[in-house]
């Protein structure tokens, strides 16, 4: 994909629910024969012979199983995860486009931009201007000239109430009010 990963964010519940995920789709005699599992496995079970009823999840918790089929699966589960959050960064971006001024506060839309954040610079490295141009935001239309004149400062957009989303490395949110009442006093 030629973007650094951050692997580091995958929680062992993430890891653990795609490996389980994984490994449904083998079947018993292809988890047994991964090099290592069937050595574990025959001691575990003695002299009775593994049955072909056993389920590939109840394997993989026999002491040691886990740590060799985990490790086997590795690759397969780094990259659902990294897919999983090229998914989870489409499904914010197209609710970003979604959102509205005229009926939706800019909580909304300041909560969404913070989850892109979180997944766009945590666990992808990758920015935020490739995904929302701040620039392109809707608008409330009673605001568009504040958020135009203003432009500098930088305030990206203001919803119906007057909440306007603000900041170049951080955001937040700031009434338009202050943001006048700020410039006015410059002038």
């Amino acid at each position: 994909m030629g973007t650094y990963m951050n692997y580091n964010n995958m929680t062992k519940d993430d890891f653990d629910r795609i490996l389980y995920a994984r490994i449904k789709e083998e079947n018993l005699e292809s988890i047994v024969n991964i090099p290592g599992v069937y050595e574990i496995v025959s001691k575990h079970f003695g002299s009775d012979r593994l049955r072909n009823e056993e389920i590939t999840q109840s394997i993989v918790k026999i002491p040691g199983v886990y740590e060799i089929v985990s490790k086997h699966f590795n690759n397969d589960i780094l990259e659902m995860w990294e897919y999983e959050q090229y998914i989870k960064v489409k499904d914010i971006v197209e609710k970003i486009g979604l959102w509205n001024p005229e009926f939706q506060r800019t909580s909304v839309l300041l909560k969404l931009l913070n989850e892109l954040i979180e997944v766009l610079y945590g666990t992808l490295d990758l920015k935020l201007d490739k995904y929302v141009n701040l620039r392109a935001l809707p608008v409330r239309e009673f605001f568009k000239d504040v958020v135009d004149k203003y432009s500098d400062y930088p305030i990206w957009t203001c919803d119906f109430e007057g909440s306007c989303l603000v900041g170049a490395e951080k955001f937040e949110i700031e009434p338009v009010d202050s943001i006048l009442q700020r410039f006015e006093d410059d002038e």
